[in-house]
């Protein structure tokens, strides 16, 4: 055995990710537009008003966009959830709301108090319910031209909307909407403008940014919002992790860590099941003629962070798994534990699962590069 004197070389991590995927439901109708609304105040008001957008019928999904002079707080009705809300010399607000068997006949948002403000809805069909928001990002600016930035869809056909909305004077409802969208509304009073246009994005990917032009220049806020379709619903996993450690033995013994950052998608249409990842590994061992390991108890998952990804519309997963957990390891993988899981109504989105994992390095251990392979699996229920 070498002395604690010798220096253990990097303990190369060489991770291997089992991606499993639920089958998806079948084939549903891809996005469509139903119809638009729109409003803009007449006078300065605490309230603006929007009426329901024609032919909207259950499980179809409206997304709002609320253009209001100045910063204060803009307050939604009652079932509708945010996207983005950007403040900069005004305020521009989006929302989602999947609709019920019985809707009113308008929304009001109240804008805490009397501005102009000016907005509207679009609704649209075949979108998935549970993850209506694949992706979304915001741009602002203080005067010419606005740009809805570009965001990173993970489906094919996704509907984009891209919604800017300008405060200035002598507004006349002439934007002229970014390059190959197709506008939905247009709406200005003295103050504000509002108007919203979309695209299709034929395959999972970077979106074009969107150049918009007004009619009168001003301060402006661009979102652009990138919509799941009901067809791209399923569970699955991704990584592209290659993670790696080092250990340097004459500092006595030693437990580095190492992250691997996982993409779980949980976009399945109807009651949410919930998921759990799981996972195994091979004995962390060396390459030489000798081949010379690390414990089959090495490893321990320490702890597993989760964060909602990109914009997308998520509900955060429930996690029951605690904390130091053993990772299984053998010359062999062994059965695999449960890393990290969503209860049954919980994790639908798009999400970035962060496990950090310790590695027991002894002291007396012999120099050299050390490999193991992960195996990550993502099953379907808590």
């Amino acid at each position: 055995m070498l002395s604690t004197a010798r220096r253990l070389g990097a303990c190369l991590l060489g991770a291997a990710v089992l991606i499993l995927a639920a089958a998806p439901r079948p084939a549903e109708a891809a996005i469509a537009l139903v119809s638009a609304s729109s409003a803009a105040n007449a006078a300065a008001s605490s309230t603006e008003v929007i009426n329901k957008p024609a032919g909207v019928a259950s499980g179809e999904v409206l997304v709002a966009t609320i253009t209001a002079a100045g910063t204060g707080t803009i307050t939604p009705p009652s079932g509708w959830t945010v996207i983005r809300d950007t403040t900069t010399t005004l305020r521009q607000t989006s929302y989602y709301h999947v609709t019920g068997t019985s809707e009113p006949a308008n929304w009001t948002w109240s804008l805490g108090s009397a501005r102009l403000a000016s907005g509207g809805i679009i609704a649209y069909s075949g979108v998935d319910t549970n993850v209506p928001i694949d992706a979304s990002a915001t741009g602002s600016g203080t005067t010419g031209n606005a740009s809805a930035p570009s965001v990173t869809t993970n489906f094919a056909s996704d509907t984009v909307v891209a919604a800017v909305g300008y405060t200035g004077t002598w507004l006349t409802n002439s934007v002229t909407p970014g390059a190959s969208t197709t506008e939905r509304y247009d709406v200005s009073n003295a103050g504000t403008e509002s108007e919203g246009a979309d695209f299709t994005q034929a395959t999972a990917g970077a979106t074009p940014t969107k150049t918009l032009t007004p009619g009168t220049t001003g301060a402006w806020i661009a979102e652009t919002i990138a919509l799941d379709p009901a067809t791209a619903a399923t569970l699955s996993l991704a990584t592209t992790a290659t993670p790696t450690f080092s250990a340097s033995l004459p500092s006595g013994d030693q437990t580095p860590t190492y992250t691997l950052p996982l993409s779980v998608l949980d976009t399945r249409t109807g009651a949410a099941a919930g998921w759990n990842l799981t996972i195994t590994s091979t004995q962390f061992t060396t390459g030489a003629a000798t081949p010379r390991t690390l414990a089959t108890t090495a490893s321990q998952a320490t702890a597993v962070a989760s964060a909602c990804a990109g914009g997308a519309s998520c509900v955060s997963p429930t996690n029951s798994v605690t904390y130091p957990l053993g990772v299984p390891a053998g010359s062999t993988a062994p059965s695999a534990v449960k890393l990290d899981n969503a209860a049954a109504g919980t994790g639908t989105g798009i999400f970035t699962i962060t496990p950090t994992i310790g590695v027991s390095v002894p002291a007396n251990s012999y120099a050299g590069t050390y490999n193991s392979t992960i195996t990550v699996a993502l099953v379907s229920g808590p």
